[in-house]
């Protein structure tokens, strides 16, 4: 009884702590929402266009929002716009990654600020090499049946007394539990290149050309371009911003965490598991960005 006892405070304090985590992330979301639909709103008014997306949250998709404008030629262009109401704003979080040894996945398929996250981990050869190391160390140490690196991954070993024991085995020999730590512009032009490669699918049959917005807080620059735009094309775009001009975004930096981490190892009330965590952040803003609110 007293077992059963211990198991059930247990297991209400881990919700607990998930409950919290949860709604501090709601809320936070929440805050940037509300700046992303004050922004539209208020570009909106300015431009005076229609709009051909409107902020939905952050798993809506792409772009966040746009607006279509005519130029002096009567050529129409959508204005896609990626907004963050931080030049340090968290662009996403999650802990419910996993790692077959090849690649890094997860199973919401309806997040697309997750979706970001895993693509950008899988292009950073660190994180690759890293997620090898240690899943080789879960399997030598821990159970060579793990196939993966995923938050149930001890599951494999039923008797829980036996889990934790070769878990602080894991623990104690392997290197560290770092998958990624990086900070630095090379991470921000992958970001760039996540958001050019979406772009293009994006592109609307109905526009004659069309441009890439990064806007960070007030203030904003130009990504990418499709279709005949030219400078003085980009100046007339700027116009409607009642702006002088934008220019191209180039320096953005970017801080990127993955790691793992065990748990329970030295409680006798908890059971050994693992975290499995990602983390990723904008490291400021570049220079030349045109203040347009």
């Amino acid at each position: 009884m007293k077992n059963f006892t211990q198991f059930i405070s247990s297991s209400a304090e881990r919700l607990t702590e998930q409950e919290q985590s949860k709604k501090a992330i709601r809320g936070v979301s929440a805050k940037a929402f509300a700046a992303e639909k004050a922004a539209y709103t208020k570009l909106q008014k300015k431009l005076n266009s229609p709009a051909f997306a409107s902020p939905a949250g952050a798993d809506a998709g792409f772009p966040d929002f746009g607006f279509t404008v005519e130029l002096e030629d009567k050529r129409k262009v959508d204005i896609h716009i990626e907004y963050k109401a931080s030049a340090r704003e968290q662009m996403g979080s999650m802990r419910d990654w996993q790692f077959n040894g090849r690649q890094f996945s997860t199973p919401d398929k309806r997040s697309n600020t997750k979706d970001e996250l895993i693509a950008l981990m899988n292009n950073t050869p660190d994180a690759i090499r890293n997620g090898k190391r240690l899943l080789n160390d879960l399997q030598k140490y821990v159970s060579s049946s793990i196939r993966s690196i995923y938050s149930g991954s001890l599951t494999v070993i039923k008797d829980k007394e036996e889990r934790k024991q070769k878990t602080r085995e894991f623990a104690k020999n392997t290197e560290n539990f770092a998958i990624a730590k990086i900070s630095n512009e090379t991470l921000g032009d992958k970001i760039l290149d996540h958001y050019k490669a979406k772009f293009k699918k994006s592109i609307r049959s109905s526009a004659d050309a069309s441009i890439l917005m990064m806007m960070l807080g007030n203030d904003m620059w130009y990504i990418d371009t499709q279709g005949r735009l030219s400078s003085d094309d980009i100046r007339q775009i700027a116009g409607k911003f009642q702006v002088n001009n934008f220019n191209k975004m180039s320096g953005l930096s970017a801080n990127l965490e993955v790691r793992i981490q065990p748990r329970g190892l030295n409680s006798p009330n908890k059971h050994a598991s693992i975290d499995v965590m990602a983390s990723f952040r904008l490291g400021g803003a570049p220079g030349a960005g045109v203040k347009v609110l």
